[in-house]
Parts: structure tokens; C-alpha cells; sequence
């Protein structure tokens, strides 16, 4: 009996792990049967994945056989995109009535500003915001200052930087930071000088004003964009206003040489001509060339006191010319009358010798006759008949009075009369 139970209940172990078993295979079983109801979705996948990979090259072939007109709409977003500045620009007008133009955004107690400052209603481009201010735009940008000695300038009068990040500064020292370091060869827009440093404008530097002091406008309203156009036309104006006057300048400086060069060249007919004897001499001819050339020349010519000078000239050496010519003026014809006796032409005269000038350190200076290396006679001319500055180192005779002065050791002839003899040789 103890077998049997001990049998029997190693029979009912036996049928536990059977339907233990089978529970498990049936667990199993449906596992299996789930997996294959998902099997049918990755299944429909394959046919499609390679489906875009065989497609690839037949999708890539008709393109460059499309016509233009369909790769035209295509090209048309990138034109929009790549337009110019101004159809994307946002403009601010200014509304305070003084805005002075500031180096940077940060807000500090004495911000550095540029030698410039904007006024009420300039309008101006608009740019990022930092620090409650806007960064602004000019058309040729703010005015700076650059040192001369990092430039250099073209006989027009145009500037370019000269080295690597030349500074731009907001004034004329250079004990400060720059605002900007220019490239070799940046363009400098000259509106002055201020000693050894160009005042100038260089496109692209930015400038900043307080949000309070500008305002966006309407992004609609066209009188934004022809206020802004008017703007760089005067600062435009302001710069071609420096290279005009240099241009004038340069014009004036070349018609000044051909003026002077033509003054020379009747300068030079003067000198030959007092090499010629002194009888043979004509300065008319000269005269009227000078004429000429002073009604041709303008008012501020440099050959107009040159001119003034050399007829002065002229004029000296003709009136010395006239007197010999008078001297030497031919006889009357001989007659059956006999010659009376022969006088001494010069007897009517006072005195004849050479006519010298003495200068004096105190009060003006004598003329006086010379005659044998001595002192004759001073003399003077107190009917301003003669000058007698033109006479002087000419051989000559004169008539007057003498009187003598009692402050003087020497007779002095008051010419009433004078006549050239002879002239120095030089």
C-alpha cells in the first residue's frame, strides 16, 4: 500500500510537469503566432526601399534635359535673396534734435563720439541693437581722422590708406584705441585737414545712436530712400568740393608757367636788344607784346607783375636811347655861309659827369655828380621833371640853378634840364 502511494504520487509529478509543458508550449504558440501576425508589415517595406535606390539614376537623367523655362522659376528665389542692399534696408529717421553719432554701444559716462552729429529728421540706415542703442549707417560713413603719414594721395587729390590696419579715429590723437583698422588701400572720402591728419569719411564704419534718438520709418513710404540718396549727394558734394579746388589749383598752377614762360621769351627779345648799338634800339615792338600778353592773361596771373617789371625796364632804356639819340641827331648840310666859330656844345651846361646814388642809413639817400673820381655837385630835381633813379650810372649834362644848403659842404644843382651823353659799359 505504501508502494502504491508512493506511485501515485510520483504519477501526479509527473502529469504537473506535462501540463506544465504543454501550458508553456502553448505560451510558446501564440509568441510565435503574434511574431507572425507582425511579419506581413516589414514585409510590405522591402519592395519600397529599393525602389528609390533602383529609381535614383533614372530621377537624376531627365534633369538636364528639362528646358529652361522650367529651371527659370528655380533661379528666380536666389535673385530675390541676392538683392541689393537697399530692397531689404530698413531706413530710421533721426527725432531728437541734436544726436551726436557714438564710436560704440556700450553704455559708459563720457562715451567716445565722432566729430559729427546728426540732426533732427536725417535719415540714416538701421542696423543691430545692443545696449538700448542702434547701430546706423551713413551713405560714406562718419567722419574720422587718419594720420597723413599712412596715406598716400595721387596728383588728383585722392587718398588711400597706406599699411596694414591703419587706424581710424574719431579725433586727432593717437594716444587712443582706433574705432576701426582700415585695410592697405581703403578708399578715404578727404572733407579737411587738420594738421598732420586727413578729416575723413571711409564707407562701412559704424556709428551708434540712443533707441530714444531714432526712429524705424515705415517700411512702404518711398521719401525714406530719396532722403537717404540726398544725403550721400551732399556728402559726395563735400568731398568733390576738395578735389575741384585741387584740380583749379593744379590748372592754375600750369597756366601760370605758360605766362611766365611767355614774359620770358620778351625778356630775352629786351636783352638782345640792348646788345644792338644804342641808336639801332626799338622797344615799341616790345611795349606791345606786353600788351598783349597782360590783356590775355587772367587777373590773378603770376606773369601780370612780371609784365609790370620788365616795362618798367624797357621803359628806362628807351629814355636812355631817346637822350643819346638827341645828342647824336645829324647836322644841317653845309652852306656857302661860313661856319660860325665852332663853341663847345656842352658849354651851356652846368656841369656834366657821372650821375651816382648814395644810400643813408639815416633819411634818404643823394644823387650826385662824379666827374674824374671826385665829387662835383649833388643833385636834385625839385620840378619832378626827371626821374632821376633812371639815370643813374649815365653819363650826363645838366642845367639848373646851384644853391648851397647849410647843412651841406657840397653845392647842390636843382636840374631843370638833363641830357644823357653815355651809359657805363657792363
Amino acid at each position: 500500500m505504501v508502494i502504491r502511494k508512493v506511485d501515485s504520487a510520483a504519477c501526479g509529478a509527473a502529469a504537473s510537469r506535462r501540463l506544465f509543458a504543454r501550458a508553456a508550449f502553448v505560451v510558446a504558440l501564440s509568441f510565435s503566432a503574434l511574431a507572425s501576425a507582425q511579419q506581413p508589415t516589414p514585409a510590405a517595406q522591402p519592395p519600397v526601399t529599393p525602389a528609390p535606390v533602383a529609381q535614383e539614376p533614372v530621377a537624376q537623367e531627365p534633369k538636364p534635359a528639362t528646358p529652361p523655362a522650367t529651371e527659370a522659376p528655380k533661379e528666380a528665389p536666389k535673385t530675390t535673396t541676392e538683392a541689393p542692399a537697399a530692397v531689404g534696408t530698413t531706413y530710421g529717421r533721426v527725432v531728437a534734435e541734436t544726436a551726436p553719432l557714438r564710436c560704440w554701444s556700450g553704455a559708459v559716462a563720457q562715451p567716445p563720439v565722432f566729430d559729427e552729429a546728426l540732426t533732427k529728421d536725417t535719415v540714416v540706415v538701421l542696423g543691430r541693437s545692443e545696449n538700448g542703442f542702434r547701430c546706423v549707417q551713413l551713405p560714406l560713413g562718419p567722419i574720422g581722422f587718419v594720420n597723413k603719414k599712412f596715406t598716400e594721395t595721387t596728383p588728383e587729390g585722392r587718398v588711400k590708406s597706406k599699411g596694414v590696419k591703419v587706424a581710424f579715429r574719431y579725433r586727432a590723437k593717437s594716444s587712443e584705441a582706433p574705432v576701426a583698422q582700415l585695410e592697405n588701400g581703403t578708399e578715404l572720402h578727404i572733407v579737411g585737414e587738420q594738421d598732420d591728419w586727413f578729416r575723413a569719411r571711409v564707407a562701412g564704419i559704424e556709428a551708434w545712436l540712443a533707441e530714444a534718438e531714432v526712429q524705424a520709418t515705415d517700411a512702404a513710404d518711398p521719401a525714406p530712400a530719396k532722403a537717404y540718396a540726398e544725403l550721400q549727394q551732399k556728402h559726395e558734394a563735400e568731398v568733390k568740393a576738395r578735389l575741384d579746388a585741387i584740380a583749379a589749383q593744379i590748372a592754375k598752377q600750369k597756366q601760370d608757367e605758360a605766362d611766365l614762360a611767355a614774359v620770358q621769351a620778351v625778356q630775352d627779345a629786351f636783352l638782345a636788344e640792348q646788345k644792338k648799338p644804342i641808336t639801332e634800339q626799338k622797344y615799341a615792338p616790345l611795349n606791345e607784346s606786353l600788351d598783349k600778353l597782360g590783356a590775355s592773361f587772367g587777373p590773378d596771373s603770376a606773369g601780370k607783375p612780371e609784365i609790370a617789371a620788365l616795362k618798367r625796364r624797357i621803359e628806362k632804356q628807351s629814355w636812355v636811347a631817346d637822350a643819346v639819340a638827341v645828342v647824336r641827331e645829324a647836322k644841317p648840310p653845309a652852306s656857302d655861309v661860313p661856319p660860325p666859330d665852332k663853341k663847345d656844345p656842352l658849354e651851356r651846361f652846368q656841369s656834366i659827369g657821372w650821375l651816382r646814388y648814395e644810400a643813408r642809413i639815416a633819411g634818404a639817400g643823394v644823387y650826385y655828380l662824379e666827374k674824374g673820381g671826385q665829387r662835383q655837385y649833388e643833385v636834385a630835381c625839385s620840378n619832378n621833371r626827371y626821374d632821376l633813379g633812371l639815370f643813374v650810372d649815365c653819363e650826363v649834362a645838366v642845367i639848373g640853378p646851384r644853391r648851397r644848403p647849410m647843412t651841406s659842404a657840397m653845392s647842390v644843382i636843382d636840374v631843370e634840364r638833363l641830357e644823357v651823353l653815355g651809359t657805363a659799359k657792363k
